[in-house]
């Protein structure tokens, strides 16, 4: 039902009641002003007026004394007169009352009370208190509300057959150009009649049957772009993809071949490899060379010499620690030599002992000298320890009269010898 037809609804509610009260009160007042006529009416002065004439006309031609007559008769007519004004008056009334209710049922006061109360109405604006109507009073029966009459506001626990709102925020947002769905779209079929776009990845979880038109064009561009498109750029990208895979996870294989010879096959590589840029290899039992080899910037050889820590060896093998340069080579034919080539000392050791100390002007220093089972040594006081007999101990503390040295008895025995004059 719209507002129109509830206004109506409401309109003949108040004129209903309102045709009852003016039915009453308009047959109260006919009623009344009924009453009011008929005692305003006499009907005896009438009813005598009338026998009189009608008398006198008979009695005019009777030979009787008219007085007494008259006055006899006078008294019955007023008798009877009142007799018959009283039955008048009652049949007038009923007559009066029967009239005005035919005339009564002839008008349709609905209709009139109706066009006057929707007179008064339109064009008026009817104020009511607030909370002043209760819902209970109205007759909500056949309501219905158009959307036109429905503008703003928020519907909550909205609910049709065919939409159920459950949300608790806003989800969709309606524009003229576009509608905005703000989280997933989740159903069950999908008809777009026009483009779609999506802006990011596309999952399909199903799959497309080989007959629809979107197959067979994806089909049909792919064997093409393949054909005519497999350029560089694409070579190199699939190249990319396959070094990354074996860089990931390695590459397996059994033999490898360049030009139909073996370049790896098991464990073995390929005789006919002349050349490689290996930057680590395992352990090798064997290797050979035929040209220059530098190993991690320390070790050098090339044409019969090599080089520890230079790239330009001077003998057969030259060793450089920062300044100083050891050198191991032939010095003449048949003659070895072990040197440092430039103004520099040369120490043989052991035991972080200075055993033999070379001095570049041509010197030997020997702090202990064993020849045999004897022992050559120098010191500045006769010895006290046992060495074996015949160990020579030089004086380095020499004196006028004093021994030159001291030679062992055995069981730390000593004895001097070349008394010095």
């Amino acid at each position: 039902m719209d507002i129109d037809q509830h206004v109506n609804q409401i309109v003949q509610n108040i004129i209903a009641q309102i045709t009852t009260q003016v039915q009453d009160q308009v047959a109260t007042v006919i009623g009344e002003k009924i009453d009011e006529v008929v005692r305003a009416i006499d009907c005896t002065s009438m009813l005598s007026d009338k026998l009189s004439q009608k008398l006198d006309v008979k009695l005019s031609t009777l030979p009787i004394d008219t007085h007494s007559v008259e006055l006899e008769i006078t008294t019955r007519l007023t008798a009877m007169a009142q007799t018959l004004a009283g039955r008048v008056e009652q049949s007038s009334l009923q007559a009066i009352a029967d009239t005005v209710s035919r005339q009564i049922n002839t008008i349709d006061f609905n209709s009139l009370y109706q066009e006057a109360v929707v007179d008064s109405i339109v064009g008026q604006q009817v104020t009511f208190p607030d909370n002043s109507i209760p819902v209970k009073s109205l007759n909500l029966t056949g309501l219905r509300l158009t959307g036109d009459a429905i503008q703003g506001g928020i519907i909550t626990q909205f609910g049709s057959t065919g939409i159920d709102d459950q949300a608790t925020a806003c989800q969709v947002t309606v524009m003229d150009d576009v509608t905005v769905v703000e989280n997933n779209l989740l159903t069950k079929d999908l008809t777009v009649k026009g483009t779609a776009t999506i802006e990011g990845d596309l999952n399909v979880t199903g799959t497309i049957p080989e007959s629809s038109a979107l197959f067979q064009s994806v089909v049909t561009a792919a064997s093409r772009n393949v054909r005519a498109g497999l350029d560089q750029v694409v070579f190199k990208t699939y190249a990319d993809m396959v070094f990354d895979q074996i860089q990931q996870n390695g590459l397996d294989l059994n033999k490898i071949t360049v030009d139909g010879q073996e370049v790896v096959s098991g464990h073995n590589l390929g005789s006919f490899v002349t050349s490689s840029n290996l930057q680590r290899v395992g352990v090798l039992t064997e290797l050979q060379v035929s040209g220059e080899s530098l190993f991690f910037n320390t070790l050098y050889v090339s044409n019969k010499r090599a080089g520890i820590n230079t790239l330009e060896p001077a003998q057969a093998l030259s060793v450089w620690d920062q300044e100083i340069e050891i050198g191991v080579g032939k010095q003449s034919n048949n003659t070895g030599i072990i040197e440092t080539p430039r103004n520099q000392t040369l120490i043989v050791s052991s035991n972080g002992k200075n055993n033999l100390t070379l001095t570049p002007d041509g010197a030997t220093t020997v702090n202990k000298i064993n020849m045999g089972t004897m022992s050559f040594s120098v010191a500045d006081a006769p010895p006290a320890t046992n060495e074996p007999k015949g160990s020579v101990v030089f004086n380095s503390n020499p004196s006028l009269g004093g021994p030159l040295g001291w030679v062992s008895l055995g069981d730390a025995r000593w004895a001097n010898f070349g008394i010095i004059d």
